[in-house]
């Protein structure tokens, strides 16, 4: 099939500080969570500049996914579409639209698939095609990546982010196996990684990134847990993981938070402060590696989704 426009689906966030508790609100839609919790929330946004760069990250990325498929000879637009911030992914829809496009090459940029992040997503788009039926707009063909989870360009992305993480320790830290790789995702209820292959998928990724960089031995732990109290979500918490070392056991640890493609509030703060926190005050060397973000295995493997799906 002949595309003529790529999208990227993401997240979205808040572009500047009045924003944050409507985009807040956006996302849990729905969820009756109390005005107060959402102030707490937001108060998160204050410590890492009061505004997420999760908008102008992804477009770099697209950007740059563009400037590499014109590389390589295929003149096509590359758009972003949010769930939670403008542009809206309905938006971006109706400007490819009425931009007389009408078949789109749709990326989720969400690696691992869970009904919190990918279905959310497709059914957006489902939502953008009603809308589009509504404006009186030609709809969208839309064809959907394949999973790349274990795609080399990803893989090769992350190790060599985590090398580059490792080699800012000492080498006594290095020695004797007192520095630890702690593999990092957002956490999703438990029943919800049951019934979709989200567990599966992260697992399977951290088991490419540890051979590729030859650290056979790993933690996994999780970040940005919400909800009720009493439901169970995946274990362990990142800082209640940190929480749990001791100087005796671990002289530094790098932490790789793969399950995010580009920095947002779950990494500068979830990560960034409060787990940094923690480690500082366990006498623990905490290094946090780099987000793929644009690194060139990265979106080259992106622009390889392209190609395959054109031949």
């Amino acid at each position: 099939m002949k595309f003529d426009a790529v999208l990227l689906i993401g997240f979205g966030g808040p572009e500047k500080p009045e924003e944050v508790m409507p985009f807040l609100k956006d996302v849990t839609a729905g969820k009756n969570i109390p005005e107060e919790r959402l102030a707490k929330v937001a108060k998160q946004y204050e410590k890492i500049g009061g505004v997420s760069p999760y908008n102008l990250l992804t477009e770099d990325q697209a950007d740059a996914l563009e400037d590499l498929l014109k590389a390589r000879g295929l003149d096509l637009p590359v758009k972003v579409g949010y769930a939670h911030s403008s542009p809206r992914i309905a938006e971006t829809m109706a400007e490819l639209s009425k931009e007389g496009r009408s078949r789109v090459f749709a990326i989720v940029m969400a690696p691992h698939r869970s009904p919190a992040s990918y279905d959310k997503y497709l059914s957006k788009v489902t939502e953008g095609q009603e809308i589009l039926k509504s404006q009186g707009l030609a709809p969208l063909d839309v064809t959907y990546a394949p999973e790349w989870h274990k795609r080399p360009g990803y893989i090769n992305a992350i190790a060599q982010h985590v090398q580059e993480g490792y080699d800012q320790l000492s080498e006594e830290e290095k020695a004797r196996h007192r520095a630890e790789l702690i593999l990092t995702a957002h956490s999703i209820p438990r029943k919800m990684a049951h019934e979709s292959p989200y567990s599966k998928q992260f697992e399977e990724t951290c088991q490419l990134v540890t051979e590729k960089v030859g650290m056979p031995y790993y933690q996994t732990a999780f970040t940005s847990r919400s909800g009720r109290p009493d439901e169970l979500w995946l274990e362990p918490d990142l800082t209640e993981f940190i929480d749990r070392r001791t100087y005796e056991t671990l002289a530094a640890c790098v932490v790789a938070p793969i399950g995010f493609l580009v920095d947002h509030v779950e990494v500068l703060y979830d990560i960034d402060v409060q787990a940094q926190d923690k480690a500082k005050w366990k006498g623990l060397h905490m290094v946090r590696a780099k987000t793929v973000g644009t690194h060139p295995a990265f979106i080259a493997m992106l622009a390889s989704l392209v190609e395959e799906a054109l031949q």
